[in-house]
């Protein structure tokens, strides 16, 4: 591609002609890191609620583990259903437009949590319904928002990058993504056990920071390799669908291992007492986790352009399985925080490593609507992961979830394995 990149535009009845791009910049390793910097401002926001929302819902309001499960599980069943969405808006409108459309719905669903936490002054009963309607209602801002945030920064980051540096380009975007989710986990679970008022203070903290990457990604200009255009074809449509299926589904074994550790984990140090710091703190498996997945980026990252088979991805599903068992066999919080640090080391590259195939078999004006498909993999791990988790920790043992979940990400495996040789190495 080189100085020759090629961008698309429309033509008509969804009909794309293609045009020189001279822009020298794609593979700015600055214009990456900002970029990542904004998908990291929206999921810290995510991570802020993490610690707090469990711990509210469970343990102030009373309502079972089951219940925490699917209200936590909604926020991907939001991002689930809206992937295709998102996916093709971003295509049509650019990943700046899309990245910052997420951020905003995201600042909103923080402004919902506000308002739930006030709906405490309408007495016991009222109180309660408006203030898990509003935090049903901000799940499910919060899900739709992370679908165009993460789209609108992938294809965005990618555009920039150019061909060459596809890889890197997703891994570092990942990389801001859970990086983010980290930060906030450790912020959420400070001021939750700082503040008597924690769940209201977390929740202005989920408003501030999604806005700020807002007025951040503002100024910068939108590199559309892929440009506007007005439908795919049926073809088009096939050859996404026959792309993503396989990887898709090791993604989503590989999202399952997250799914249960960023629900249950701290309920989990709940149920064993663990509740001091440093190592005891509500959040600290699940900013533990977050570091162990940020060092793999920082080391791993400039593989990602370079994988041609299904070994590393297997490494990095074993590697979360080892560490899910390791935290069901965990005696102490130390030993909890290093395997929930090792999950996140496996989980971290599985994503950059399983789009490489994606990437490699879907038309350049598609690559929006072929990662928001990809990604809603992600979502229906996550989803039924913490739903079934919730059922498995209200009928049998918390901690049995995450040795269950192992076996579950295990399974990835087969069709990770079942990916054609072609996909890898095109």
């Amino acid at each position: 591609m080189g100085g020759g990149v090629k961008e698309c535009c429309a033509g008509g009845d969804g009909e794309v002609t293609e045009r020189a791009s001279a822009d020298p910049d794609k593979g700015s390793l600055l214009a990456l890191a900002t970029v990542s910097l904004l998908c990291f401002s929206g999921m810290a926001s995510l991570g802020v609620v993490l610690p707090v929302l469990p711990a509210r819902l469970h343990l102030t309001q009373g309502y079972g583990l089951t219940m925490v499960g699917c209200v936590i599980g909604l926020e991907s069943l939001a991002t689930l259903l809206s992937r295709a969405w998102a996916g093709v808006w971003t295509d049509r409108h650019g990943g700046r437009r899309a990245t910052m459309f997420g951020l905003a719905i995201m600042a909103l669903s923080g402004v919902a949590c506000l308002l739930s936490a006030g709906a405490d002054l309408c007495g016991p009963v009222i109180g309660a319904a408006i203030g898990l309607a509003l935090i049903l209602a901000s799940r499910v801002l919060l899900g739709v928002g992370e679908g165009l945030l993460i789209a609108g920064s992938a294809l965005w980051a990618i555009d920039r990058a150019g061909k060459a540096r596809e890889g890197l380009a997703v891994s570092w975007n990942g990389l801001g993504m859970f990086a983010g989710m980290a930060v906030g986990s450790a912020i959420g679970a400070w001021i939750y056990q700082r503040f008597h008022a924690g769940f209201l203070a977390a929740s202005c903290v989920a408003v501030l920071i999604p806005m700020l990457g807002v007025l951040l990604a503002y100024p910068l200009r939108d590199t559309k390799i892929a440009a506007e255009h007005v439908g795919a074809s049926r073809d088009e449509i096939r050859i996404v669908i026959r792309a993503i299926i396989k990887p898709g589904l090791g993604l989503l074994a590989n999202a399952m291992g997250f799914a249960a550790l960023t629900s249950f984990l701290v309920l989990d140090y709940k149920a064993n007492g663990w509740g001091s710091l440093p190592w005891g703190g509500s959040g600290t498996g699940i900013a533990a986790f977050g570091a162990g997945h940020v060092l793999a980026r920082l080391l791993f990252s400039s593989l990602s352009d370079r994988v041609s088979s299904p070994w590393p991805v297997t490494l990095c599903l074993l590697t979360e399985a080892f560490g899910l068992c390791g935290i069901w066999l965990s005696s102490g919080p130390g030993m909890a925080a290093v395997m929930a640090g090792l999950t996140g080391f496996g989980f971290s590259m599985g994503y950059p490593f399983l789009s490489r195939p994606v990437l490699n078999s879907v038309p350049v004006h598609r690559r929006g609507l072929a990662l928001g498909l990809f990604d809603g993999f992600f979502d229906v791990g996550a989803g039924s992961a913490a739903l079934c988790s919730g059922v498995i920790a209200q009928y049998l043992n918390l901690n049995v979830v995450f040795a269950l979940v192992a076996v579950a990400v295990v399974a990835g495996l087969v069709p990770v394995f079942s990916i054609s040789r072609e996909a890898w190495r095109r």
